[in-house]
């Protein structure tokens, strides 16, 4: 026997709450305590936008993104942090040569030191929000309604932790500009 079609939001019991399963939603929202966000009528309520395509483990502990927003910076900035580094690094061996034949080594030691430290500093900041900026702009493109590209802000979130954690921005600089890349096909910036 063939069962009527129904949307994700009719599983929800909103009149009996007995048993373990009261309220409980089979479909992609979870289970529903009752603090969904929207009205009985489905439109929307408080400063939070919902989505059903994802739960959100993190709910308002970080703030919620337009689109339009500059998180992506957060995520462009350690591909420019690895650039930067780059181009610092083979300035310093030449001058380094340089130094070693004229002074003996003592100005390319202090200055080694001196970009060292400023590198690990900006390296730190961004080691810290560099998961926090993909997660709120995954997140800002899975809510957006113009947005081609709905990834899934808890998984690219982890992604970028493990990079960070785990690889030392080793996978950062690549998922980075993937991830902008992907963001820039589906909403025109970068």
């Amino acid at each position: 026997m063939d069962s009527p079609p129904h949307n994700a939001g009719d599983d929800i019991d909103t009149d009996s709450h007995d048993g373990d399963n009261a309220g409980y939603d089979d479909g992609n929202t979870g289970y529903d305590d009752g603090n969904t966000g929207y009205d009985d009528d489905g439109t929307s309520v408080g400063t939070s936008p919902r989505t059903t395509d994802y739960e959100d483990p993190i709910g308002d502990l970080l703030p919620y993104a337009s689109v339009d927003s500059n998180w992506w910076y957060w995520i462009a900035a350690p591909i420019a942090l690895f650039v930067l580094s780059l181009v610092g690094g083979i300035l310093f061996f030449v001058a380094f040569l340089f130094d070693i034949l004229l002074t003996g080594g003592i100005l390319s030691v202090t200055t080694g030191i001196l970009f060292a430290g400023i590198a690990s500093l900006i390296g730190l900041v961004l080691s810290v929000m560099f998961p926090v900026a993909v997660y709120v702009d995954a997140r800002a493109l899975c809510e957006a309604p113009e947005s081609s590209w709905s990834p899934d802000p808890v998984l690219y979130g982890l992604v970028a932790l493990a990079g960070v954690v785990v690889t030392a921005f080793t996978v950062s600089i690549p998922f980075g500009i993937y991830y902008l890349y992907r963001r820039h096909v589906a909403v025109g910036t970068p």
